[in-house]
């Protein structure tokens, strides 16, 4: 695994010495070669991610309230994908846009949680007898 991290931050670092230097003549491409850069780098750990949150959630399966560590496992994943996106768009001058984003990330997380709240609240509500 820290070979995999190192190689990232090399891609990483390479990507954004060659933004810097394609940016002053050409920003259009400065900016495809930031997403192409961060986007391989995210599929990269991504993939060395996956089997290990693969393993976690087989065992939980067993485990009764499944169902909040699925709801963890894809807010996790809405929070860091939010933050990927509005990052990219700060990068790039487009601070509105980064905004906007993080507002669908959060919006997208609330919906995620409403029933899990809402079963939350049927439970006490149960348990107080009302």
């Amino acid at each position: 695994m820290t070979a995999a991290v190192i190689k990232a931050m090399a891609v990483l670092l390479i990507t954004a010495t060659l933004a810097l230097n394609i940016g002053a003549h050409k920003p259009e491409y400065a900016f495809i070669l930031c997403l192409a850069g961060g986007g391989a780098v995210l599929l990269s750990v991504l993939g060395s991610v996956l089997p290990q949150v693969n393993a976690l959630k087989s065992a939980v399966e067993g485990v009764s309230g499944t169902e909040y560590f699925s709801v963890a496992l894809k807010s996790l994943g809405i929070s860091y994908i939010t933050g990927f996106v509005a990052d990219t768009c700060r990068d790039f001058g487009q601070s509105s846009l980064a905004a906007k984003a993080e507002l669908a990330g959060k919006c997208a997380i609330f919906i995620l949680c409403v029933p899990l709240a809402s079963g939350v609240l049927n439970s006490a509500l149960k348990f107080a007898g009302i």
